[in-house]
């Protein structure tokens, strides 16, 4: 009859057992859960914070973009203007020939307007 007794208990022990599996996978299970649940959590925050960084990335970039069409602006104006140097340069060979010794304002009228009809300079 032992044979029966030790099939018994053995019977016994593999309920036992697979009741302690069964609460360990339902356990598990719970973790596994509450882990996706997390990890859920966690990807609608950092979707969240990228679609922030997105947006104020784009502000800047618009900003950034303004700010370069303005610098072109400003430099190609400033390629139009004279430098302050040509300027100086300008001014003092005008101040050492000093047109007003050889012509008069009348001459210089008289000149223009002849040159701006085709006429030749008399």
């Amino acid at each position: 009859m032992e044979p029966v007794g030790d099939t018994a208990k053995n019977i016994v022990e593999l309920r036992e057992s697979i009741k302690i599996f069964d609460q360990r996978l339902s356990q598990l299970r719970d973790t596994i859960k509450m882990l996706d649940q997390n990890q859920n959590d966690k990807y609608k925050e950092i979707s969240d914070q990228i679609r922030a960084v997105s947006l104020s990335l784009s502000t800047y970039k618009t900003e950034l973009l303004e700010v370069k069409d303005s610098v072109s602006r400003l430099e190609r104006e400033v390629q139009k203007a004279a430098r302050l140097q040509d300027i100086k340069v300008i001014e003092k060979y005008l101040n050492f020939i000093d047109p007003s010794r050889f012509l008069s304002k009348e001459d210089v009228i008289k000149i223009v307007d002849n040159y701006m009809s085709g006429k030749k300079w008399s």
